[in-house]
């Protein structure tokens, strides 16, 4: 039989915080990358996170959460530091990646979104917009069975 590993508050609450900057719950496959890169089964990590069994303290989460964003914007000042006299060995495209990556974990560990989508179109009654998503979803329809919307005009 073998003895059940013990993991401290802190060593919980490091994996609860990656599990979060990692997209969960909404990331597919979130749960499973972090519990293997902790080295923790997916079922117990899920159960921190859901503070079901043996959660790690939450002012300790908060801290490491907060000692996460506090790297994330040293790094991020450092690759802004750098970024002029690297262009020539790497891409600019490969340096705004790894920004943008480091952006959305402070955005998922500060709580805010990670993308804006705006929708402003006030002036629409509610019949209309009904009409709108009902062409939408024939539009879909008709590209699923590979035929043309029927009304031909623009969703």
């Amino acid at each position: 039989m073998t003895k059940r590993q013990h993991y401290d508050d802190k060593f919980r609450a490091s994996a609860v915080v990656m599990l979060e900057a990692a997209g969960y719950p909404d990331a597919k496959g979130a749960l499973a990358r972090t519990a293997k890169r902790v080295g923790v089964p997916s079922p117990t990590l899920h159960r921190w996170v859901r503070e079901k069994n043996n959660p790690p303290p939450s002012e300790l989460v908060s801290e490491k959460k907060g000692e996460l964003i506090d790297w994330i914007n040293l790094e991020l000042e450092a690759v802004f530091g750098v970024m002029p006299g690297k262009r020539n060995d790497a891409s600019y495209r490969d340096l705004m990646t790894g920004v943008g990556i480091l952006v959305d974990k402070r955005q998922l560990l500060s709580g805010k979104p990670t993308e804006s989508v705006e929708y402003n179109d006030k002036s629409l009654t509610d019949e209309e917009r009904a009409i709108r998503v009902a062409k939408i979803l024939d539009a879909a329809r008709a590209r699923r069975t590979g035929q043309t919307p029927t009304d031909g005009e623009p969703v």
